[in-house]
């Protein structure tokens, strides 16, 4: 009696091990589908996003080719191609779009000229980057270390300058991770992170005033449109909605004002533009941000993108 009432025990706690065995293999089967149809599910997302992305900048460039072959001499404020965001709905979220004037931040590609055999320094802009930093009071040796630090950054010889690193910082014990000096402009601002001297001061100073453009090794600011040099912000409040035309009109609103001293190139419209895109889906989310180029030849074209979520 006693051996039938053990065997019975056997043979049930046997059922329930081989059930929580069979439970286990179902959730972790159950999980893996689960998985799965999430990595479809994204895979899905990331393919329509580029899509889309592509789409909208074909939309982008012929909208900006329209609006400047019509207003080359003024893009004020209050145009539409700056105010006038792309939005719509999909079946399962919404893209919306939206097209900046990226000629008033302070290009940091714009404190080096090209000459024949090498990246120098551009003393104009340099000046500049010098007033700037004084009314953000940066100290003034912290503000030759940003400027040397980024020429030998870009520039294409060894030779360090007076505060400036090069390849033996970069790729030594106290620089992590080792790298080289790009020996190139900077297509993201987010590269001077990676530059000693602006780790010393507020992020949000470089984020919300500079930018990085390629190809144009001049400060070119569009008086008709929000300026963020705060400096100028008086001028810039006075200026009406519908812009001005010129600098004869500019100096008849502020004939006190010297503007012969210039550390750049005053304009009134605009030819350089980001356009940024966020699609989101279901519990999915894409950002992009492509810098547009309208060149001389009343042709734009993107120069560079960016994608963050994909």
């Amino acid at each position: 009696m006693y051996h039938q009432t053990n065997n019975k025990g056997v043979v049930l706690i046997s059922v329930l091990l081989i059930i929580l065995l069979l439970s286990s293999v179902a959730v972790i089967i159950g999980n893996n589908y689960l998985i799965s149809l999430k990595r479809a599910a994204y895979l899905e997302f990331q393919s329509t996003s580029l899509n889309m992305f592509k789409n909208l900048e074909s939309l982008a460039l012929k909208k900006v080719d329209i609006e400047l072959k019509f207003n080359s001499n003024k893009l004020a404020r209050n145009n539409s191609l700056l105010n006038n965001d792309l939005y719509f709905e999909t079946d399962e979220g919404m893209v919306i779009a939206k097209i900046l004037d990226n000629s008033n931040c302070f290009n940091i590609n714009a404190l080096v000229i090209k000459n024949q055999k090498n990246y120098i320094e551009n003393k104009k802009s340099i000046d500049a980057f010098r007033k700037f930093m004084r009314f953000h009071s940066i100290d003034n040796n912290l503000v030759e270390e940003m400027i040397d630090q980024v020429i030998d950054w870009i520039d294409l010889d060894s030779d360090p300058r007076a505060y400036g690193l090069e390849d033996y910082f970069y790729s030594g014990p106290l620089n992590n991770p080792k790298e080289y000096s790009g020996r190139r402009l900077f297509f993201s601002i987010d590269e001077l992170k990676g530059i000693p001297a602006f780790r010393k001061i507020d992020w949000q100073i470089i984020k919300n005033n500079f930018c990085s453009i390629i190809g144009n090794s001049d400060l070119t600011l569009n008086l008709n449109t929000p300026l963020a040099l705060s400096e100028a912000q008086y001028i810039i409040d006075t200026i009406p909605e519908e812009g001005i035309e010129n600098l004869n009109s500019l100096k008849a609103l502020h004939p006190i004002a010297n503007f012969e001293a210039q550390y750049g190139n005053i304009k009134f419209t605009s030819s350089t533009f980001d356009l940024t895109t966020v699609i989101t889906q279901n519990n999915f989310s894409a950002k992009s941000t492509s810098k547009i180029i309208h060149d001389k030849n009343k042709n734009s074209y993107i120069i560079s993108r960016t994608y963050n979520g994909i």
